[in-house]
């Protein structure tokens, strides 16, 4: 049985998701040491539903706490699961570090950052997926 892997497209609470075209769009990304800026994410561990390992790696990877919304299944190329994490804390523009050493940087966006390790077509189709509310 091959393992699946989940990534985590976070939103503050104060501002549901929406497309990154619109003028509230506001999502969370980390700055891995070798790929760049991508969305919080990783392998569902063994006991792990998709919910509950969108949560740790969001947590492992930010240090921040979420309620995990919804979940959508082939969303993602490749087959990952992809999880609505929403956040109870004001976005802020300044970026912060994390415990995670594979993590150069964390930090709230308004557009894709560079460089960007996953497509701007994935990332807009994330933003745009009618996530229920």
């Amino acid at each position: 049985m091959s393992r699946s892997w989940v990534v985590a497209w976070v939103t503050p609470k104060a501002l549901p998701p929406v497309p990154l075209s619109h003028e509230d769009a506001c999502f969370l990304m980390v700055k891995h040491v070798k790929r760049g800026w991508e969305l919080p994410g990783g392998w569902i561990e063994s006991g792990e539903d998709a919910e509950m390992a969108a949560l740790r790696e969001v947590f492992e990877e930010t240090g921040l706490l979420g309620t995990a919304k919804s979940v959508a299944k082939g969303l993602a190329e490749g087959g990952g699961h992809v999880v609505w994490v929403e956040i109870d804390e004001d976005p802020t523009p300044v970026a912060w570090t994390s415990a995670d050493p594979a993590i150069e940087e964390v930090g709230w966006c308004l557009e894709p950052p560079e460089p960007l390790a996953w497509s701007l077509g994935e990332l807009v189709q994330f933003a745009a997926h009618d996530w229920p509310v």
